[in-house]
């Protein structure tokens, strides 16, 4: 999305002035570009890690997880953690290391973009995710659910922060796979 906000800019489609906060945070992210992981990198890169069996085993653990009862001990969720976190350490290699710093100062820059008043005010959004919402309709040519993304995406941080730092299951961590199951049900109905 950012990329084609970019564009929209170089254009003169997008409305914004090009010598405040956002025409300088589009002049900089197009000046950077060298520097960012090109859109066929990066999804070779997800799909590499985040490839065959993810999902499933992020599902079984959150399943673990949203079950979880602290009398009947911990098994199935210490089960579904080893199982997610092998499959992880089995596709994650030097190079996907290597780009964590690329992709997320890349991701800090397309947020900046896309909070900025004037790139919202643009399109009448309020926020980042109806941004997005707008310009998939517009772009892409149809809408994408992005509430259910975005509750995937927190939700599954938080999921994955957990797995990262295993500690007791918190009831955080016990809500976050709940509401991760019900928008990954609705995707999939």
């Amino acid at each position: 999305m950012c990329d084609r906000l970019v564009e929209l800019y170089l254009e003169g489609g997008l409305p914004v002035a090009g010598g405040g906060e956002a025409g300088a945070l589009l002049d900089s992210y197009w000046l950077g570009r060298a520097e960012r992981l090109p859109e066929a990198a990066r999804r070779d890169l997800y799909a590499r890690v985040v490839g065959p069996g993810f999902e499933h085993l992020l599902g079984r653990l959150a399943a673990a997880l949203a079950a979880h009862d602290p009398a009947r001990g911990d098994h199935d969720v210490t089960w579904a953690a080893q199982e997610l976190r092998s499959n992880v350490d089995a596709h994650v290699d030097e190079p996907a290391r290597d780009a964590v710093a690329l992709l997320h100062a890349q991701l800090g820059d397309a947020l900046a973009i896309l909070s900025e008043r004037e790139v919202l005010a643009a399109y009448g959004a309020r926020d980042p995710w109806q941004l997005v919402d707008h310009l998939s309709r517009l772009e892409l040519g149809g809408t994408r659910d992005v509430g259910r993304h975005q509750t995937l995406a927190a939700t599954g941080t938080v999921i994955l922060g957990w797995l990262a730092e295993p500690a007791q299951v918190s009831e955080e961590v016990v809500d976050a796979a709940r509401s991760w199951l019900v928008a990954h049900a609705e995707s999939a109905g």
